[in-house]
């Protein structure tokens, strides 16, 4: 199947009305935007993805944004721009803003051990957990699975001394949301109401849902796996609830949002932000940084760049930005083959190459 023939036509429109308009990359080179959609539209083709959601901000601002093919291969329906995606682990990055904003309220300290806030009953056996603060599990040295069943016996077990490591978890994610839960009191299900409050309103993130909802059932799109409509992955009407590791369903342009108020600041305090932002763990495996809820990707010794990923094996994602240009770009893509198109926008965008 030619995916893009299913997508050309709405890309057509959108690069008639913007053909002349510079973007900027992560490096000083400007492209076109038109250039930007061709390239799309051929790594869409040649991924056989069937659905894109893309946004780029350049000084701080959203200066693309599009949605490019089909929301289930077989209806062809056409993505538009209320299009819902699962983000998968793009979660963690609002997460992480989350949790930093609730340092700054007082309600939480970076580097109290979790078990003070509330006793995690599934580690108890392990004295080790007793060291595990919330900057470890931001920053994925807290010594725990990413998942347990992962583990032939499907326990919840500790892999090093907590942070003097790196292991990626989404186990410890799920644990620093029980403890912020315990903290203001609620079900971990109604930390989505906080995050609205607290993130989503400040920002003007209007699309974007932590939990499965009506509206979420009516605008999130479908995902695919080898070519095919998929379902059963992430989260939905089966699994409505909130995970502080991937239950966000959103779109680019609300993403991006995300990322300037990371990128400048506002609902933050600077040391937050710059806390998010600071080399927290440096991995036995050296292309392994990572700060608060974000990996560091250095370009050739030059100034840091920020990058996240996300798969729910039937959707992708993934950004990359730059403090020093206030530039960046995110997508979200419904298929299992859209990782792959993570590494190629970021060779793209940092003038690599593509691979």
């Amino acid at each position: 199947m030619n995916y893009r023939s299913l997508v050309s036509l709405l890309a057509l429109s959108l690069a008639l009305g913007a053909c002349s308009k510079k973007i900027q990359l992560l490096t000083s080179k400007e492209v076109k935007a038109n250039e930007i959609d061709k390239f799309i539209l051929y790594q869409m083709d040649s991924l056989a993805v069937p659905g894109v959601s893309m946004a780029i901000i350049n000084n701080s601002e959203i200066v693309y944004h599009r949605t490019f093919g089909v929301k289930n291969l077989n209806t062809k329906e056409p993505i538009d721009p209320q299009s819902l995606f699962d983000a998968g682990s793009l979660t963690k990055t609002l997460f992480a803003y989350f949790v930093l904003k609730s340092v700054d309220k007082g309600q939480l300290d970076l580097d109290k051990p979790l078990y003070e806030y509330l006793i995690f009953p599934d580690i108890e056996y392990d004295e080790r957990y007793k060291l595990i603060t919330a900057r470890m599990v931001l920053s994925h040295s807290s010594g725990f699975p990413n998942w347990r069943r992962s583990n032939r016996d499907n326990k919840l077990d500790i892999k090093f001394s907590p942070g003097t490591d790196f292991n990626y978890s989404g186990e410890g994610y799920e644990y620093l949301a029980n403890v912020l839960a315990k903290i203001n009191n609620i079900p971990k299900d109604s930390l989505q109401v906080l995050i609205q409050k607290d993130v989503f309103e400040p920002l003007g993130i209007r699309k974007s849902r932590t939990i499965w909802n009506k509206d979420v059932e009516l605008k999130r799109i479908d995902g695919h796996i080898n070519g095919k409509v998929a379902k059963g992955w992430g989260i939905s009407s089966k699994k409505p609830g909130f995970y502080a590791s991937y239950s966000l369903q959103s779109e680019a342009s609300d993403y991006a949002k995300l990322l300037m108020a990371i990128m400048t600041g506002p609902g933050l305090s600077e040391k937050m932000r710059q806390e998010m932002l600071k080399v927290q763990i440096n991995a036995k495996e050296k292309e392994k940084i990572w700060g608060l809820g974000i990996e560091i990707y250095s370009l050739n010794n030059e100034k840091p760049l920020y990058m996240h990923g996300g798969f729910n094996n039937d959707f992708s994602s993934g950004y990359l930005f730059s403090t020093d240009k206030n530039n960046g770009y995110v997508f979200f893509a419904n298929s299992d083959t859209g990782y792959k198109l993570n590494d190629i926008l970021r060779n793209f965008f940092t003038e690599k190459g593509v691979k």
